[in-house]
């Protein structure tokens, strides 16, 4: 295999389609601004409208509160299991997302928790968990 001893030409890098092209980006661009210009001559009235935020906000989520004599509580009122299924079933009817956090007093029976913890399952709300409160807290809530 011969071997070569001198260098060959580096190769040209043609460059008149790159300056065409940067000359029809600033031909685009001059174009682009009188458009611009026109437009901000243009006097129209807008119709006025009040300013307002979002329609209808996504709640927290629901608290259900479990007392020691096992009375439930959601938003501060005390509800029977088929109230807190009704209540709990319309709140996820407007908002899909929707969920429940479940707090039930330390001092409850396991079938007083069942109860209350199937009513918020039958409504359909996903519930972040349970939560055990003292009996100080739920006395407070009264």
């Amino acid at each position: 295999m011969p071997l070569k001893l001198n260098q060959e030409e580096a190769p040209a890098i043609n460059l008149t389609s790159m300056i065409d092209i940067l000359f029809l980006l600033i031909i685009f661009f001059m174009v682009g601004t009188r458009f611009t210009e026109n437009e901000s001559n243009i006097q129209i009235n807008l119709p006025k409208v009040a300013p307002n935020g979002a329609m209808l906000t996504s709640p927290s989520s629901k608290i259900v509160f479990i007392k020691s004599d096992g009375s439930i509580q959601l938003d501060g009122q005390v509800v029977s299991a088929e109230e807190l299924t009704a209540r709990l079933a319309q709140a996820v009817r407007n908002y899909p997302d929707t969920s429940v956090q479940i707090k039930p007093d330390g001092n409850v029976t396991m079938q007083q928790a069942a109860n209350a913890i199937s009513a918020v399952r039958n409504s359909g709300a996903q519930t972040n968990g349970i939560t055990f409160a003292s009996s100080q807290n739920l006395s407070s809530r009264r």
